[in-house]
């Protein structure tokens, strides 16, 4: 692998970790004001509140960024990871369309900011699989 065929791999995966540690910071962070104005009553998702599931997954999402630093930050772009992050991204634009098909009363401001957290994710996906192709890994 030379360093031009995993260049746009490796800088999409630089983004992902960029995005995801500031955007799972924020939802974490102020994870009670977004579940506010997600939804027009409260939600609760296995027992535990909104606010509570999002303050969750803010904090998952940081960990996921943080994996896809150490990923591009490898001299050996570890491919398995890649197909991983790939995977996982491909995976929350699919979950953001079954939460947006669950029986909750979604504000315009939830369904606007599930549906653009989803289509940000769904091109970082489009880029890591591009990337992948270039390396001859995308599976």
């Amino acid at each position: 692998m030379t360093a031009s065929s995993d260049r746009l791999l490796r800088r999409t995966l630089w983004g992902n970790a960029v995005f995801s540690v500031v955007s799972g910071t924020m939802l974490a962070v102020f994870a009670g004001p977004f579940a506010a104005a997600a939804v027009d009553q409260p939600v609760s998702v296995l027992g535990l509140e909104l606010g509570m599931v999002l303050e969750l997954l803010g904090v998952g999402v940081v960990a996921f960024g943080l994996l896809s630093a150490w990923a591009a930050s490898r001299e050996q772009l570890p491919q398995v990871w890649a197909r991983a992050i790939f995977a996982g991204d491909v995976a929350w634009v699919a979950g953001s369309i079954l939460v947006l098909a669950l029986p909750a009363s979604w504000t315009m401001a939830g369904i606007v900011g599930i549906v653009a957290l989803a289509v940000i994710v769904a091109d970082l996906a489009i880029l890591e699989y591009l990337g992948l192709c270039r390396l001859g890994t995308a599976h």
